[in-house]
C-alpha cells in the first residue's frame, strides 16, 4: 500500500508562511502619498526625527493640503503668543494651506483665542471657526449622545468648556467654588449636599478647574456610580506649558486621575492625542490624513496625535531637553513617538517656505 501524500501539509505550511509575510507587510504599510512625491517615502514605523532642511521642507510643503497646529507651546503659552508663530501661520495660509489650531487649553474661549491672535497680526483667516478645543469637541459629543435633552451635565472644568456647553444649549451645573463647611467634623463629609439627584445627570465632564476640591470629587464619583452616566474628560495633560520652567502647574490630568480613581471608572478623553479630537476634525474638514501635517512642540500629546492618526509630523523644539528626549526615544525603541521631522525653532524654517 502506498503512503498517503503529504501535499496537504506542505500546502498548509506554505499558506501559513504566506500569512506571516502578509502580517509583516501590513506592519510596514506605507502612508499613501501623491504620485509626484519625491521625498516622502517613509512609513509610520520608519519615522526617525530627521532634522528639517530647506530643500526637504520646500518639497514637503507642496505635498500638504492641511496643517494642524498643536497650538499649546507652538503658537501660544498661557502668558502670551510664541515669537515667530504668526509669521509661520501666515506664510502657510499664503501658500493656500488649510490651517487648523488644535489646543487642549480649556481656560480660554475660542473667541478670546481669536482676539488674542488678531492682536498679534495673525491672518484674519484664523478665526474661532478654525480653533478646535476640548470644549467644542465635548459639546458635539454630548449632542450626539442625545441624553442632554432631558438631563444635566455635572461640570468640573473651566470657562472654555462652560462657554461651549452654553452655546449649544446643554444644561450644566457645578461651576465655581464648592467648599465643605468648616465645622471641624469629619461627619460633614458624609452629608454632602446632592441637590441634583443622580438620575438627573447624564454626564460628568472633568477638566482643569481651579476650584477643584474634595467635595467636587465626591459628587462626581457619586454621579458616576450610575453606569449610564457618561464620564468625559477634556484632556489628560499632567502640567501646563509655562514660560517659567521652575514652576510646576498641574493641568487637567491630575484632576481627571483623582476622579477616575474615586469612581473606579475610566473616562472618554476628547482632547489630544485621542480619537474624538481626530474624528471631529476629520468630520468637519474632510481632511486627507496622507496630505496633512501636524506641526507641534509637544511629543506625548501632539506628535503622538499625528502619528496615531496617519499624519506627517514636524516637532519644533522649544526646550533643551527635547533633543535629549528624541535620542532616548530612538535608543529605547519607542518609534511611535518619534516625529518624522524636527526643527530647532520656528525661525529656522521661516525663510524656507516659498510662495506658490
Amino acid at each position: 500500500m502506498s503512503r498517503p501524500s503529504n501535499g496537504g501539509g506542505t500546502f498548509m505550511s506554505l499558506f501559513q508562511a504566506f500569512k506571516e509575510e502578509c502580517k509583516r507587510y501590513a506592519k510596514q504599510k506605507r502612508l499613501p502619498v501623491s504620485n509626484k512625491s519625491k521625498i516622502y517615502s517613509m512609513t509610520q514605523n520608519e519615522a526617525n526625527a530627521e532634522l528639517l532642511t530647506p530643500d526637504t521642507f520646500a518639497s514637503l510643503i507642496q505635498e500638504i493640503d492641511t496643517v494642524i497646529c498643536g497650538a499649546d507651546g507652538l503658537v501660544w503659552l498661557r502668558e502670551g503668543v510664541i515669537t515667530d508663530a504668526s509669521s509661520l501661520i501666515n506664510l502657510l495660509i499664503d501658500n493656500k494651506k488649510q490651517v487648523i489650531m488644535l489646543t487642549n487649553d480649556t481656560t480660554t474661549t475660542r473667541v478670546d483665542h481669536e482676539r488674542k491672535l488678531a492682536q498679534h497680526r495673525f491672518s484674519p483667516k484664523i478665526t474661532k471657526d478654525v480653533i478646535v478645543t476640548p470644549g467644542l469637541i465635548l459639546a458635539e459629543y454630548l449632542k450626539n449622545s442625545g441624553g442632554y435633552h432631558s438631563k444635566k451635565v455635572y461640570l468640573i472644568a473651566s470657562e472654555g468648556v462652560e462657554d461651549e456647553l452654553k452655546s449649544n444649549g446643554i444644561e450644566y451645573f457645578g461651576q465655581g467654588p464648592d467648599v465643605l463647611r468648616a465645622q471641624g467634623k469629619e461627619a460633614v463629609v458624609f452629608n454632602t449636599d446632592m441637590a441634583v439627584k443622580r438620575e438627573e445627570v447624564c454626564a460628568v465632564v472633568v477638566g482643569f478647574d481651579k476650584h477643584f476640591c474634595y467635595k467636587k470629587m465626591m459628587k462626581a464619583a457619586n454621579y458616576l456610580h450610575d453606569p449610564s452616566c457618561l464620564f468625559l474628560a477634556t484632556n489628560d495633560d499632567a502640567t501646563f506649558s509655562c514660560h517659567n520652567q521652575d514652576i510646576i502647574v498641574p493641568d487637567a490630568g491630575a484632576i481627571v486621575a483623582s476622579v477616575s480613581k474615586a469612581a473606579s471608572r475610566e473616562p472618554v478623553i476628547v482632547g489630544k492625542p485621542y480619537l474624538p479630537a481626530f474624528e471631529f476634525i476629520k468630520s468637519k474638514w474632510k481632511i486627507d490624513e496622507s496630505r496633512t501635517m501636524m506641526i507641534c512642540s509637544k511629543i506625548n500629546t501632539d506628535v503622538k496625535f499625528g502619528r496615531d492618526h496617519g499624519m506627517r509630523t514636524l516637532l519644533v523644539l522649544n526646550e533643551t531637553q527635547q533633543m535629549d528626549e528624541l535620542e532616548k526615544l530612538r535608543s529605547s525603541g519607542q518609534a511611535d513617538l518619534l516625529p518624522h521631522y524636527y526643527a530647532t525653532s520656528i525661525a529656522s524654517i521661516l525663510p524656507q517656505i516659498k510662495q506658490s
